[in-house]
This record gives structure tokens, sequence and C-alpha cells, in this order.
């Protein structure tokens, strides 16, 4: 396997190196190529020519370009030009697919993709290569996640220099497309690839709740538009600077265990974010910043990996919020890939991976994605080390250094102490819902419940049945054998009351008052709730009670359903429970009304 990569200066220049590409080419009998084209100026023109050229040259439309925000050439940064990127394989079986017009079809393109995936002999790596944040990604990446779970899945987002602008075009030698994916297989039994991306973000203080959003669009959180983030967190203001400003605080996610990093494009009128990447309701999202300690770290762990496998070529996809970031040393974390193999890539406004955990294919932001391919065996001998050289971080940058420890420390104090608050406010919920010696809930908490399936009915037409429960005899066992004794009753029968309801779904148990309790079954007519009152009362007078002995329960039941008066449903219950206790106890009745 080869990797090339030229920066196109002027046409004649081109022509030559061109020229120098196909003699490489033609030196030993390839069986597929691949180019690259990364873009820092929108000039069509200017990229559709020179993907015409290569094609005319190698007469091949293996050819996949990208608007980007920075070109990374050996390891480098390249001052807003284009580059070419060219790799030549010599056994694996490498094809550049096109999905056109994929706006609106992404459910369609994600299924074909996951089929095109799983019928690709030997396949190891797949890569996406998409135009900007106009597709419906998430529906896209949950069709592509059902493929097989070994297939290695990266790629990049198309998106320019400015954040004003509206450069999200990936391009050919046909021509520049805002909505056409390139998908890239990568197959062959000799050939070897390994994915991974590096971060280093630190949350900052609290997670907050995502309580509305649409897509790529964060509406509001903690019930309140999402720009107070900024607003009262940051002190940043919502004016034509805001999306350069909350570029070194960007969010952080929660999916699934997985930490997404999303940052802010553009703030709308009402508050709403629009954010590179999408988020949906319930996530937990954070403030964060990005730490330089940690993300060397980071970037250093994964070359430890990618010295270990011995590669032959090397992609790099690095968002352009870490090129924002790093502002004047943005090489450091890259130049040493290039010390591994001959390193190109781009910056993206946004990177694909797919979660080694559990196979979904998902969206990032604020990633150093690092792609490492080779083909046949690791070459022989001890595998390079090579780190990031982070000494030009000194003076301001060491100031900085230092600071963001000082906040990570005072973050992480801070969320423990708010993690302890939650977990008490947890228990303090649980003491003012429950009965503190039954463990049932007590009787406010069993009224709201009963009070909300009320209203659920109304609404369904369904019913749901109540069930009025008294211990007989009760006032004696605590005269005969003293209180503990009628203590340990009572929580036995709370327990075979539990049992009794355990399958009814959404069914609730309460203490209404002394030994009377009242059970909730959501969805039971009036012979299922007799039924399952009936099934208690026996259960209750088969158990052994210890030193009380047996002990017997009197029971009404009754079956509420839409329109019927609340009031009148609690009047007529206790009715029948009453009709059970004179007409000698240890029985159920079922209410008449």
């Amino acid at each position: 396997m080869k990797h090339l990569s030229v920066r196109y200066v002027s046409e004649l220049d081109f022509k030559e190196k061109l020229a120098g590409l196909l003699e490489e080419y033609n030196k030993a009998d390839y069986k597929s190529i691949l180019f690259h084209v990364y873009s820092g100026v929108l000039d069509k023109d200017l990229v559709v020519g020179i993907c015409q050229k290569i094609k005319a040259s190698f007469d091949t439309d293996q050819i996949a370009g990208s608007i980007s925000a920075g070109e990374i050439k050996n390891g480098r940064l390249m001052d807003r030009g284009v580059l070419i990127s060219v790799m030549m394989f010599e056994s694996a079986e490498v094809k550049l697919h096109r999905f056109s017009a994929a706006t609106g079809k992404e459910l369609e393109y994600g299924q074909e993709i996951k089929a095109l995936a799983d019928s690709t002999p030997d396949i190891k790596g797949l890569e996406l290569m998409l135009p900007g944040t106009n597709l419906e990604t998430k529906t896209l990446f949950e069709e592509i996640s059902k493929c097989n779970k070994s297939i290695q899945v990266f790629g990049g987002y198309a998106g320019g220099h400015s954040m004003e602008s509206s450069e999200h075009y990936v391009f050919d030698q046909n021509g520049l497309y805002s909505d056409l994916i390139f998908c890239i297989t990568y197959a062959g039994a000799d050939f070897h690839i390994t994915v991974d991306k590096s971060v280093g973000w630190q949350t900052l203080g609290v997670p907050f709740k995502v309580t509305k959003a649409d897509g790529n669009r964060l509406i509001e959180v903690d019930g309140r538009p999402a720009v107070e983030l900024y607003e009262k967190y940051m002190q940043i203001e919502a004016d034509e600077n805001f999306a350069e400003e909350t570029f070194e605080f960007p969010l952080m996610a929660e999916l699934d265990g997985e930490e997404l990093l999303r940052h802010t494009i553009t703030v709308e009128d009402d508050g709403t974010l629009d954010l590179a990447g999408y988020v949906t309701e319930g996530m937990n999202i954070y403030l964060c910043y990005g730490a330089p300690a940690d993300i060397v770290k980071k970037v250093d762990s994964r070359l430890i990996e990618v010295c270990d496998f011995k590669p032959q070529a090397i992609l790099l996809y690095s968002c352009s919020v870490r090129k924002s970031f790093w502002e004047d040393f943005v090489n450091i974390e890259m130049l040493p890939f290039q010390q591994i193999a001959e390193t190109a890539g781009f910056h993206t406004w946004g990177e694909v991976n797919r979660d080694k955990k559990n196979g979904n294919v998902l969206e990032y932001n604020i990633t150093l994605m690092s792609i490492a391919m080779r083909e046949g065996d690791p070459a022989p001998g001890k595998p390079l080390r090579v780190h990031v050289d982070d000494s030009v971080l000194k003076g301001q940058a060491s100031l900085i250094k230092r600071l963001t420890k000082l906040v990570y420390a005072t973050t992480t104090e801070l969320h423990k102490a708010y993690t302890n608050v939650s977990k008490l406010n947890d228990q303090l919920q649980i003491i003012a819902d429950h009965d503190g010696l039954t463990k049932l809930y007590n009787r406010r908490k069993t009224e709201q419940f009963i009070h909300e399936c009320y209203d659920s009915v109304n609404e369904s037409g369904n019913v749901a049945g109540l069930i009025m429960m008294d211990i007989d005899f009760f006032k004696k066992v605590n005269d005969t054998y003293g209180h503990a004794v009628g203590d340990q009753v009572l929580i036995k029968v709370s327990e075979l009351m539990q049992e009794a309801i355990s399958e009814v779904e959404g069914s609730c148990a309460g203490r209404w008052g002394g030994e009377e309790f009242m059970l909730l079954v959501p969805g039971c007519n009036e012979s299922e709730t007799f039924e399952l009152a009936e099934k208690l009362r026996t259960s209750i007078e088969a158990a052994d009670f210890g030193a009380a002995g047996h002990v017997t329960s009197s029971l009404g039941t009754i079956t509420f359903r839409r329109n019927s008066d609340l009031m009148s449903v609690f009047t007529n219950l206790d009715k029948a429970l009453y009709k059970a206790k004179k007409n000698g106890r240890n029985m159920t009745v079922k209410s008449e009304s």
C-alpha cells in the first residue's frame, strides 16, 4: 500500500505533480486506487477541474472531494489550499459509491449502505463523507449501525473556514453537491484498519436536562430557553459574536454512556441553539472546556495504539473547533502521526465514528479521528514510540494549562456535591412518599396515583379497580401480643399485598391509615378486581404470622371507568368494606354501585 499527498499550487505545478503520482502508480500492479481531495477554498471551477484532471490521468472516478475548514498535509495545517491525497492498494478492494439527492432519503440510503456493507466480502472499513449538517443523519446512522459490528465506520462532514458561510459541499469530477453522500468500502483479507477518536474536553458544573429539542436544534434546557446556558453561566450574549465565543465552551451530551460534544453554529431569536450535531429530549447535557493536558494525554494514548499497529497510511479528520482551540499550537497533536506514516486529512464540521461497545454509528464534534491502514502483516522490528511534544505550552499557555487543572478540580468537587445532594433529595422524596413501617406508599401518594389513574381512564376509556382492605381484629393483636408483634403483622401483610399485585402494570399498594390499606389495579374490570382481592385474602388467611398465629382480612372492591364520580367511588368502596366486616369478616364484598 502506498499513500502520497500533494498540494495544488498552480495548474502547471499540478500537472507535474500528477505526472509524478502516475509514475509511482505505474511502478507496481495496484488493484485499487482512491483519491481524497480536501479544499479550503470554494471555487467550483478549480476543484471540479482538479478532479477532472485526476480522472483523465488515472482513468478512475474514485475521487471523493470535500470543502474543508483546514487541510492537513504531513501532520501540518495548510493555509487554505487544496490537498490531494492518493492511496494505492496492492490487494485491497476499495470502492467509492455515490448516494445522490440524499435529503429525505436518509432511511432508504441507510438501509442500502447497511446492505452494501454486509454484502461486501472481507469488508473491514466503511467511510462516509457528508455534505455539512442538513441531512437527517440520526436516521441514516441508525440504519448503518445495523451492519456487521466488525466493520469500522468513520468519516467527516464538509464545511468551510467561516462559521457564517454555507460552504458545506462535497464534490467530484462532475460537480459540487449539497446532498450527496460518498460511501467508501475498504475490503480485503489482507487489509487492516484501526479507527479511534481522541477528545480531552472536560465538563463544567452540573448536568442540565434537555427538555425540548428538534434534531440539531436545542430549544429548551431544564424548561428554559437553551441560550440561557451561555447568557447566565458564561456571560456570553446572543449577538453577532455568539458562535465564535461559544466555540471555546461547547456542550457535552450523554447518550447510552457515550459522550457527544456539540458546538453552537447559530442562535435563533427565541433562544434556540443550532448545533453541529443532533440532541434528543431527556439527554443530560453539560457545558465543557478544553483542557490541554487532558487533550495531549488522550492523543498520546492513541499514538501508542497506532505505533503498535504499524500503518502504511494515516488519515486525520479533526474538528474545526480543535483548530480554533489550539490556534498557533494546532500542529502539536497532529505532527506525531506523520512520524509513523504518511498523514493527510482535513478539519471537519463533524466527525463520524462507530462506538466500539455497542456498534452505534454516531456523529461527533471536537474530536481528532485517526484512521490507520495497512496491507499485510506489520513491518518487522520494534514499533516506534512517538508522543505529543507539548513543550511549546509555556508562558501564557502554561498558565492556561494550570488554570484548567484548577477548574477541573473544583468542577469535580462541585459535581460530587451535586450528586450527594441529588441522592439526598431522592432519599427525602422516598421518605415523603412512603409509610415508614410497611414501605408502602402513604395515603397522600396513594391518593395522587388514584387521581392520576382516574384522569387517564377518562382520557383512554379504560377501566381501573380499587381494593380497600382491613386487617380483622388488629387491635386485639396489639393488646394481646404487643405492638412489636403487631408491626410484624403489618409488614407481612404489606409484602403479601405487593406480591398479589406484582403482575398488574401500573398498580400500587398504599397504607390508608392504621390497619387499612388501598390497592389500585389499572386495567382490571369488576371480576378481575374481585378475583385479585380474593387471592390476597386467602394468601393472608393461609400465612403464618409467627407469635400472632393466623390473621384474616376483610376487603371491598369497586371498578371505575370514564365519567365515574370519584367521590362516589370512594363512598361505595367504603360501604363494601363495611359490609364485609358486618357480615362476619374474612370475606370480600364487591360494591353494588
